[in-house]
């Protein structure tokens, strides 16, 4: 094999490798899915608009029950929809945002 033909193919190896051994890899279609809802349920608290937070609710239940949410995002998601349909729109926006800033899409560095 041509070294340089070689060196082609080992580059783009190594690049994965070392990636893969840092955890630098993009968020995946599910991760960016559910910053979507959280973004969405955001949206619906900040515009207090109960029908959108119902709509983000029942987005919440179906993800949860494809196992594209885990039981403590599930948890922690309607916690907060649960905050704001109890009319407590502040308190659950401030619940959302915390959870977005503990939680972020793309760690930092990343």
């Amino acid at each position: 094999m041509n070294s340089g033909v070689r060196l082609l193919w080992v580059l783009p190896f190594c690049c994965a490798v070392a990636l893969f051994a840092a955890g630098c890899f993009p968020p995946s279609d599910v991760d960016r899915d559910n910053r979507r809802v959280l973004d969405a349920i955001l949206t619906a608290i900040t515009m207090k608009n109960a029908s959108w937070l119902e709509e983000d609710a029942a987005l919440v239940e179906r993800r949860h029950e494809a196992g594209q949410l885990s039981d403590w995002e599930h948890d922690q998601l309607l916690s907060i929809v649960e905050t704001a349909r109890g009319g407590d729109w502040k308190t659950a926006e401030e619940a959302g945002y915390e959870f977005r800033t503990s939680h972020p899409f793309v760690r930092e560095g990343e």
